[in-house]
């Protein structure tokens, strides 16, 4: 979703739709000079809620230090789930075991296995 000339009241019904929004990948709000830093600031709140945003572009809005850290510090802060750590753990001890393996492998020039994707736990 890219747009220029959007005003404070729009943000306002763009960041209350976007909490709940399970579809939208890219959100760049760049270049929109008549927005205010505090208006802004209901991003934070955006990126708390919504983890399918994969892009949030705020370049050329004169945000200062005070307005961006609160949208930085919320991006990516989701409690892991308590009965999924076990399991989590378990699939890093694999993955952990899949690289060993493969350090033998390629030292012995034999094909390497794929090693699974897996986030650690933080």
């Amino acid at each position: 979703m890219r747009s220029s000339g959007l005003k404070d009241a729009d943000i306002t019904h763009i960041v209350a739709a976007l909490k709940s929004n399970q579809s939208i990948k890219v959100l760049d709000i760049s270049s929109n000079s008549g927005l205010s830093g505090s208006v802004v600031e209901g991003f934070a709140e955006v990126m708390a809620s919504n983890r399918t945003i994969e892009y949030l572009g705020l370049s050329k809005l004169a945000l200062n230090n005070d307005q961006i850290l609160p949208i930085l510090d919320s991006v990516g802060k989701f409690p892991f789930p308590e009965d999924q750590v076990e399991n989590q753990l378990a699939e890093i001890k694999k993955r952990d075991a899949i690289i060993e393996k493969n350090k033998k492998l390629k030292a012995s020039k034999k094909p390497e296995e794929a090693v699974p994707q897996v986030d650690n736990i933080e």
